[in-house]
């Protein structure tokens, strides 16, 4: 619903967008790529490795992440450049910043809901096992 003074937005299926010149805009979930927003938010229903795209690496070159879940239980994998990881449990309530540019995956141990703040654009992926 978009009235003058507020836009009222499902979080199932949609993102917020935030431009550089404070605008934000509720976008459909399968337009996150087309955004030329400076950063997205959303939240996502995390159940499998599929739902977190548990076979492939990714970062975010231009920027920091934030990773908040909201309920269930994950398993943050940091990957060095020289290819050594870290594990980190993130229980509902906790959050975590993933530093910009570091390769990360997820493993679902609980199902809930994450919610994610992390740059638009410029986000890469690589198959797990593939090289850097």
């Amino acid at each position: 619903m978009n009235d003058d003074n507020f836009t009222l937005f499902p979080l199932d299926g949609h993102l917020l967008a935030l431009h550089a010149d404070a605008l934000a805009l509720a976008i459909p979930y399968h337009a996150r790529g087309k955004s030329r927003a400076d950063w997205i938010i959303g939240v996502k229903h995390v159940s499998d490795a599929q739902s977190v795209h548990g076979d492939h690496w990714e970062r975010h070159p231009r920027g920091d992440e934030t990773l908040c879940l909201l309920e269930g239980s994950i398993e943050l994998v940091l990957q060095a450049d020289d290819g050594a990881q870290r594990r980190i449990a993130l229980q509902a309530g906790q959050a975590c910043i993933v530093a910009r540019g570091t390769w990360h995956r997820l493993k679902v141990h609980v199902p809930g809901r994450l919610l994610f703040i992390t740059p638009s654009i410029g986000s890469e992926h690589r198959k797990v096992g593939g090289a850097a």
